[in-house]
């Protein structure tokens, strides 16, 4: 009893003084925990392990487990073995998605990356995941980043091949991803290339409308035939990066990217009509295309002014090449519109930080602007031309009292949005806070709010009209103002050795939002764009990691329900979405299996929009060895029919829009992965992310 008095004596007299070293580690920003390891001869053998996942004042720390590592292929798939609150990963697309919407920023070593780059990652070469489920100034915009810190390699290289396929009659999907890197002193150079396809063969989608005229009700309904449908998309980069022995870095990128959706998922579609005025069913067709390039450039440098102050400027810019063409055939009515556009983006952050004791500032300016310029050919030529920026100045402090700690941020904003001689000019100053407390070993509690407005997009505001079938327009409003949106959060973690829950409230309200309203002009039904009343989201959802035989199995449970509520100018809806998503994952010696469900992640409500999806399931089981894997599995297993429906509330053009596969849905699915290396050594190294904007603004025809 004296023994292990004396040994946890001595543990608690070092902690303040480890606690007051890591203030000066280049990947702290705060001292909010302790994080080392004391040789078991010191403890009499007893040795102390670090807690795997550490809640910070800003973001979640996690030090995956080396079993963890060891059964992971790359870095995607350790992402999915985690199993992070709120986190969902499509295992058709491998696209990184959050509960509850919004962008998810992927990094690594702080630098916005591809997921041909993530693919590419060594488990072995990461030190930790940095989570921010509520990012500050240096993330603003996004719902979540994941940060991936990895090892530096001074000398040596590496190439990796990661290749997903699923296949089934007349179906397909692919993901390719390819990687090379090369390391000599303080340089490193790295080539990424992924490649992304899939096809449907007979993809068929039941439409049902209402047109209300004025004086009458007509009743559409369109009995869905089967159609091709499908795309493909290439990324690319090359990127180099130099660090000298003090810490400056420079790291420059650039990179190519091309998509080509040739059958639109949600634009393509053949089908059987009957309308209530007419008793002769007719044939209609619609079909759309898209096509775009965007080759993007980034660069980045950081310079060391002491151990605790550093100066960071990053800049990066994409040019976006884009064309569109939508046809509609009904009953011997046609419509066609083709549309091409380029869109140039410019981004810049200079940021300086500073830490003093637990203290931690960060003060910065930031510029985003981008001009738009679409063509639309329909029976006329109409050029629209759309600018909009943002000049921001940001401040962020952070700081832990005892158990308490603290984040708030302030950013004062110009923004300003022309088009055609219509011009918005607003300023606005943008608080955001979040609060944190330990009440207990183990437990983490968050509070969070933030205070933001946005502009209309340039797809909302664009002064054009778009033919969407007979009888029906799509237009853009140039009338639109911007909105306020107050977003708050409250979070209670639990972390033990067995068992992890994370349980979340959040609450999001918007005020004269942008949402989409049908209006009736000239005989004609017009989708168009209004400042809406209000528009409030409210979820809540748990989730529950349960790890039985530690280093071998874990399982995870993560229902949620949203509660959606829209108040349009002349209309009122609401509507809940239950989520549950499920997952095991197994590994022993060689041998690895995993099982996953993942509610739709379409799933949502907006306006008077309701989209729902199936859930979609995953089997896999594999066999790893040191540099290579492969696995064999089952994606939808046992579904007969997967299927995606949208409905439309209007009180003028109400609608319900069914696609679905019409057969059975599974897929046998095959993984493998390859990873050579050769000569490397490491050491850590941490670097900021960069934005790229890749949002066309082409105001779209399809329903």
């Amino acid at each position: 009893m004296l023994k292990q008095f004396i040994m946890w004596a001595f543990f608690c007299s070092t902690a303040p003084f480890v606690c007051a070293q890591e203030q000066n580690l280049s990947d702290s920003t705060s001292c909010d925990t302790v994080e080392y390891s004391i040789p078991p001869r010191l403890l009499n053998e007893v040795v102390v392990t670090a807690a795997t996942t550490i809640n910070k004042n800003d973001r979640k720390v996690i030090r995956p487990p080396k079993e963890t590592i060891n059964a992971s292929s790359n870095g995607i798939d350790l992402l999915r073995k985690l199993q992070l609150a709120r986190i969902s990963i499509n295992p058709l697309t491998e696209e990184i998605a959050i509960v509850g919407g919004g962008s998810v920023v992927m990094c690594i070593n702080g630098v916005e990356s591809t997921s041909s780059q993530i693919s590419a990652i060594r488990p072995q070469d990461i030190i930790r995941i940095e989570y921010h489920d509520n990012p500050g100034v240096r993330y603003t915009g996004a719902a979540a980043v994941i940060d991936y810190i990895t090892l530096r390699h001074d000398t040596g290289g590496s190439v990796s091949l990661d290749a997903f396929g699923a296949m089934a009659s007349g179906r397909y999907a692919s993901i390719d991803h390819f990687a090379g890197q090369y390391n000599h002193g303080l340089s490193v150079w790295n080539v990424n290339v992924g490649f992304m396809g899939q096809q449907k063969d007979k993809w068929i989608r039941d439409y049902e409308e209402s047109w209300h005229y004025p004086n009458a009700t007509v009743i559409r309904q369109e009995t869905g035939l089967p159609v091709k449908v499908g795309g493909s998309g290439l990324e690319s980069l090359v990127n180099y990066n130099y660090m000298n022995q003090r810490g400056n870095m420079l790291n420059l990128r650039f990179g190519f990217d091309f998509n080509n959706v040739p059958n639109q998922e949600e634009g393509d579609r053949h089908a059987m009509l009957v309308t209530s005025d007419a008793e002769t069913p007719v044939e209609i067709t619609e079909h759309t295309e898209e096509r775009s390039s965007c080759p993007t450039f980034g660069i980045y440098y950081l310079h060391k002014l002491s151990d605790t102050r550093n100066l960071s400027i990053d800049a990066n810019g994409s040019y976006l090449k884009s064309k569109m063409l939508h046809l509609y055939s009904e009953d011997g009515f046609e419509e066609s519109s083709r549309v091409n556009g380029y869109k140039y983006s410019i981004r810049f952050l200079a940021m300086y930080e500073q830490h003093t004791g637990s203290h931690v500032w960060n003060v910065g300016i930031s510029n985003s602007s981008s001009f738009v310029r679409n063509t639309y050919n329909l029976d006329d030529m109409v050029r629209i031309a759309v600018n909009q920026s943002q000049t921001a100045i940001v401040g962020e402090y952070s700081n832990r009292f005892g158990n308490w700690g603290v984040v708030c941020n302030v950013r004062a904003t110009y923004n300003h949005l022309g088009q055609e001689g219509t011009d918005i000019d607003r300023f606005y100053a943008l608080p955001s806070m979040n609060i944190t407390y330990r009440p207990a070993a183990g437990w983490f509690l968050r509070y969070a709010a933030s205070l933001d407005y946005s502009m209309p997009s340039a797809a909302e505001i664009s002064a054009v009209e778009q033919p969407v079938q007979t009888s029906m327009i799509r237009r853009g409003n140039p009338g639109l103002k911007p909105f306020r949106t107050i977003n708050q959060s409250f979070s209670a973690t639990f972390e033990h050795r067995i068992v992890s829950v994370d349980a979340r409230i959040e609450y999001r309200n918007e005020h004269c939002p942008i949402m989409e309203s049908v209006v009736f002009e000239n005989n004609r039904f017009v989708r168009t764009y209004f400042n809406q009343r209000s528009f409030q989201r409210l979820t809540t959802g748990v989730s529950v990691s349960l790890r039985p035989w530690q280093d071998h199995l874990s399982i995870a449970a993560e229902p949620v329900l949203t509660r959606y509520i829209s108040h349009g100018i002349d209309y009122a809806h609401s509507h809940n979405i239950f989520r549950m998503g499920l997952s095991v994952d197994f590994n022993y010696g060689n041998w690895l299996a995993y099982a996953n469900t993942m509610s739709g992640p379409a799933n949502r409500m907006y306006g008077e929009e309701i989209i729902e999806e199936k859930d979609m399931n995953q089997i896999m089981v594999g066999y790893k060895r040191k540099k290579w894997s492969v696995h064999l599995g089952v994606f939808n297993a046992f579904m007969r029919n997967y299927w995606m429906e949208t409905r439309n509330l209007s009180a003028l053009a109400p609608y319900t829009s069914k696609a679905h596969s019409g057969r059975n849905s599974s897929y046998l699915a095959i993984k493998f992965n390859l990873a050579l290396d050769f000569g490397r050594k490491g050491r850590d190294v941490n670097v900021p992310e960069n934005d790229f904007d890749k949002e066309s603004g082409i105001l779209t025809g399809t329903k």
